[in-house]
């Protein structure tokens, strides 16, 4: 009997304690992000199942996804595009050109913030090997562009000839696609400028 008493109480307290953290896990889901919760996002997006929403909610789920999106910490998110480029590249292209400029101001736009005040406090040495090695990425990245005609040859030397005069300036200027494509190596330069600073 004893014994039973003890199994009876342990489960009772097992439930208890299940109940709690379910609870908790429900009342911090929305607090909480992954790439799987991401990718769901965007590809669950209801336009994209041709569900007509109105103006209001479809911001309301791109905010939706750009919270999701920010949570996210710098391996989260390269693990995402390196694993599930295509369904961002699909929702980004679902979106209107004044949706696409708020997923761009929201997701982008602050790391030019976080690069622009570390860089104008390290040493001038430090800043120039950081710049540099991103100039050198951007050109890696205009290069891989297969695109073989006189005005996207134009385009690439006007980016680089861009870059070279004023980084941060061209970033600022540059067209939302372009922030788009160089996206992954801001949030690479965000951490190393961050991990500098420490």
């Amino acid at each position: 009997m004893p014994r039973q008493r003890i199994w009876f109480t342990a489960a009772v307290l097992l439930a208890i304690v299940w109940s709690v953290v379910a609870v908790i896990m429900h009342e911090t889901d929305e607090l909480v992000s992954w790439p799987g919760k991401v990718l769901e996002l965007v590809e669950e997006a209801p336009w994209l199942k041709g569900e007509s929403l109105g103006d209001e909610k479809r911001r309301q789920y791109l905010a939706q996804v750009i919270a999701n999106y920010l949570r996210l910490d710098a391996n989260q998110r390269r693990s995402l595009r390196e694993d599930d480029q295509p369904a961002l590249d699909q929702f980004f292209a679902s979106l209107s050109d004044a949706e696409k400029k708020e997923y761009v101001d929201r997701t982008i736009e602050p790391l030019f913030e976080v690069i622009d005040k570390a860089l104008k406090v390290m040493p001038e040495e430090e800043r120039k090997r950081i710049v540099g090695r991103f100039k050198g990425d951007v050109k890696g990245i205009s290069g891989n562009d297969k695109q073989g005609s006189p005005a996207a040859q134009k385009d690439r030397e006007f980016m680089e000839s861009m870059m070279a005069e004023d980084p941060m300036m061209f970033l600022r200027e540059a067209p939302l696609k372009t922030k788009l494509q160089l996206a992954p190596l801001l949030e690479d330069m965000q951490s190393r400028v961050q991990g500098m600073r420490r």
